[in-house]
């Protein structure tokens, strides 16, 4: 039973300390989160890698994403498929609405006020008169088509000053700055979260990986103490 025991501790205690092992590294990536001395001494490996590498880590991932990620190119073809074209149209086309009703209402209280207040004369009037009687019997056409005509014009116009506009707004838009000034700003615990959230099941193989290699070369050196 002895002899049993003693050729088990080897792989058992190489288990547990690559268990251990890997456990404290994954933990160290993160904590201590800041600075610890002990009389005045920095002790060793505080802060955790993480909150001492934070700024150097944001920079890099802000790199990857401003070269991979978020392009220039990229940000200009998600823009072009959001339907921004649509929506635009659609918006122009209710502005034109409103300014082409205020306009014909304008002209037919101007040419009643004209008449009422007798500032025309006879001839004038009638022509008034039937003027106001074609546009009450043909206004939606006469307005279908000037919002039809206004609508192509405007549309044409402000799409070709996007156009133009776009890649200088893009080009203007520091990306790399934002993405450090998050990373810098986010709380180093929910930092913490996040990570290792998404990747608890990788960090737990990780972890038992290292209990196996333990077992494993405490195996070893069993069997080479059993051999020789």
């Amino acid at each position: 039973m002895e002899n049993i025991t003693h050729y088990l501790i080897p792989p058992l205690l190489g288990a547990f300390i690559g268990y251990i092992t890997n456990y404290l590294a994954i933990k160290m990536l993160f904590r201590p989160f800041n600075e610890k001395n002990i009389f005045g001494f920095k002790v060793p490996f505080t802060p955790g890698l993480i909150p001492k590498r934070r700024e150097e880590i944001a920079t890099a991932i802000a790199d990857t994403i401003e070269q991979h990620l978020l392009t220039k190119e990229k940000l200009h073809k998600l823009f072009e498929e959001s339907g921004y074209k649509e929506r635009l149209k659609s918006r122009i086309e209710i502005i034109l609405d409103q300014i082409i009703e205020e306009m014909f209402k304008d002209m037919q209280e101007t040419l009643r006020e004209g008449i009422s207040l007798g500032k025309i004369n006879v001839k004038a009037t009638v022509i008034a008169v039937a003027f106001e009687k074609f546009i009450e019997k043909a206004g939606d056409k006469i307005k279908e088509k000037l919002k039809r005509q206004m609508l192509e014009r405007a549309s044409h116009n402000i799409e070709k000053n996007i156009e133009e506009e776009l890649p200088l707004v893009l080009a203007q838009l520091n990306i790399k700055k934002m993405v450090i000034e998050t990373f810098m700003e986010m709380d180093i615990q929910t930092l913490e979260k996040i990570v290792i959230g998404f990747s608890e099941k990788q960090l737990k193989h990780i972890t038992y990986t290292g209990a196996i290699l333990g077992f494993l070369i405490g195996l070893i050196q069993t069997i080479y103490i059993f051999i020789f």
